[in-house]
């Protein structure tokens, strides 16, 4: 089966665009720039996974998560306020 994707979300955020992107598959791609230094993580718990890419200041940054749980966590680790993660979930559901 080919995965396609489909844009599902953009907008502005704690001066950040942000793009999200939902596949025919369930999985999820983040887009949007870091404001840190950031080495990226990248972790699995049970059913749940989570990337975050490495970026520095100014640099885009990827992420792929695996549901909309994991996609709220991976907000987070970008630094994204609780307001800002509630805002963008709000939207997905």
């Amino acid at each position: 089966m080919t995965v396609s994707w489909k844009t599902v979300y953009e907008g502005m955020h704690e001066g950040r665009n942000v793009t999200v992107k939902e596949s025919n598959d369930g999985t999820f791609k983040l887009a949007t720039k870091q404001i840190y230094h950031d080495e990226g993580i990248a972790y699995q718990e049970g059913s749940r996974y989570v990337h975050v890419s490495p970026a520095s200041v100014g640099e885009e940054v990827e992420v792929e998560a695996n549901s909309r749980d994991s996609l709220e966590e991976a907000l987070k680790e970008l630094h994204f306020s609780s307001e800002t993660v509630s805002a963008i979930g709000g939207k997905l559901a």
